[in-house]
């Protein structure tokens, strides 16, 4: 499905690109973007293309995917000299090509995973960061971003399963900023809060991804849980505008929290939801299941403090970034 041929996703990517610090670092050069096709991954794929197509950028862009038909399903079932496809899981990835950049975006982010594959979770987040490490070490003057999460920095059980998760992205920006000090590789980590957007896979089952996919169809809203936990919320033109800020202008060996600087409950966004799909948020009694992929997590606040010092600013509220999703929902049923 390609977002870029909805009217406001486009200008959502124009406005993305457009508040990139140091955007123009990326011209002419090659960029290995693992996760191509998830949520992040994709919308900063489509910022690259978007530049291709639009200012002359003339980035190459290899877009990685454990499975091809996703990648021809999401951008077309084409390669260009500017898009190539890769299939390969982020844990056996090997290339003798040469990058410029390597964008680590590959993970299991949903809880259903959490819950039926926390081994394959944990493993794409140590085993994929290595991976993406060895190659970023091969290459002189590669520079890697690691897309770790707001999860990193809270402190979890590491003997429950749901901890797969969170302890992977620990584990993983560990071995970052270890190969940065043994062997100078040039890595940013950047921890993105809760991000919504309509570019959302059909099998991400988090919470917000399934708020909106019933509200957009004017479905009233399944609620589990009283909603009291506090997120950052981030619509994820701004995820991905503060993402390759940090890779464009972030200082080696450095953590960025990326985020619109915006705060609610869950419940919160659950009715700002309902608000915009004029539906209501039913409470259900949660199911074993339900109860298990519960985040045990009460507050996670993500800042962006680092990421303004680089000049970078959100350009979406929660409440905005809500209403475009919804706007390109209907625009690419129409497609």
């Amino acid at each position: 499905m390609k977002y870029l041929n909805s009217e406001t996703y486009r200008e959502n990517v124009k406005t993305a690109v457009g508040h990139i610090i140091g955007f123009n670092v990326f011209f002419n050069k090659s960029v290995l973007i693992l996760g191509a096709s998830g949520l992040i991954g994709s919308f900063i794929t489509d910022c690259f293309i978007y530049a291709n197509e639009n200012i002359g950028a003339r980035i190459t862009i290899y877009a990685v995917s454990r499975n091809i038909a996703q990648l021809k399903e999401r951008f077309g079932d084409m390669h260009t000299s500017c898009l190539n496809f890769i299939e390969s899981d982020v844990t056996v990835l090997n290339s003798t090509r040469s990058f410029d950049y390597i964008i680590h975006a590959a993970s299991y982010g949903h809880p259903r995973a959490f819950r039926e594959m926390p081994v394959e979770v944990l493993l794409s987040n140590v085993m994929g960061t290595q991976k993406a490490l060895e190659i970023a070490k091969l290459n002189t003057d590669c520079r890697m971003l690691y897309v770790s999460s707001g999860e990193a920095q809270e402190e979890v059980d590491h003997l429950s399963v749901r901890a797969c998760y969170p302890m992977g992205k620990k584990a993983a920006e560990t071995l970052c900023i270890s190969h940065y000090k043994e062997y100078d590789t040039s890595v940013i980590i950047a921890r993105p809060c809760h991000t919504f957007g309509a570019n959302v896979m059909e099998s991400d089952n988090r919470a917000t991804a399934q708020f909106i996919a019933s509200a957009v169809k004017g479905r009233n809203i399944a609620m589990y849980s009283a909603g009291e936990q506090v997120r950052t919320f981030s619509y994820v033109a701004d995820t991905a505008s503060g993402l390759l800020t940090a890779l464009a202008a972030g200082q080696n060996g450095t953590v960025y929290g990326v985020s619109s600087g915006e705060s609610c409950s869950v419940r919160e966004f659950a009715d700002k939801c309902a608000s915009a799909g004029k539906c209501r948020v039913e409470m259900h009694l949660p199911s074993g299941t339900e109860k298990a992929e519960t985040s045990p997590i009460a507050d996670q606040i993500v800042g962006n403090d680092a990421l303004k010092k680089l000049g970078w600013q959100p350009a979406f509220s929660i409440d905005r970034g809500i209403e475009e999703t919804f706007r390109i929902m209907k625009e690419m049923e129409r497609v």
